[in-house]
């Protein structure tokens, strides 16, 4: 269906009447908020996994993808000896937590990278 999202894929959690823009202005409300703004790369994530996710290329998300593609690595990158998308992912996780337990509780969407995943999760309240 256009202009829905399409962020979580047949999860009983996921909430059909998100549209990508409010998935979009969930994104940039954590961007601009204190645990995210001072970190690009954690932004740079954060949004690269949106928008994979929003254009229906969740499953394309890996780790070598998120890196090349959004953390500036380049194409000889090895997941296997570099560790730094599980580090950012776990940094995004935290920030976002953070986010959502201050500045974010009143925020109609909530969005969340499942431990495990680099899909997001987006729920609205």
């Amino acid at each position: 269906m256009p202009g829905r999202a399409r962020v979580v894929e047949s999860t009983a959690s996921s909430d059909p009447s998100l549209t990508d823009p409010d998935v979009r202005a969930a994104v940039e409300r954590a961007a601009n908020s204190r645990p995210l703004r001072g970190s690009p790369r954690l932004v740079a994530f954060l949004r690269y996994v949106v928008e994979q996710t929003l254009a229906g290329k969740a499953d394309a998300i890996k780790s070598y993808t998120v890196a090349v593609e959004a953390l500036g690595r380049k194409p000889s990158f090895d997941p296997q000896a570099d560790p730094i998308v599980r580090v950012e992912a776990g940094r995004l996780r935290r920030a976002l937590a953070h986010y959502y337990e201050l500045d974010g509780r009143d925020d109609p969407v909530v969005i969340t990278l499942p431990r495990g995943s680099y899909v997001p999760h987006v729920l609205r309240r």
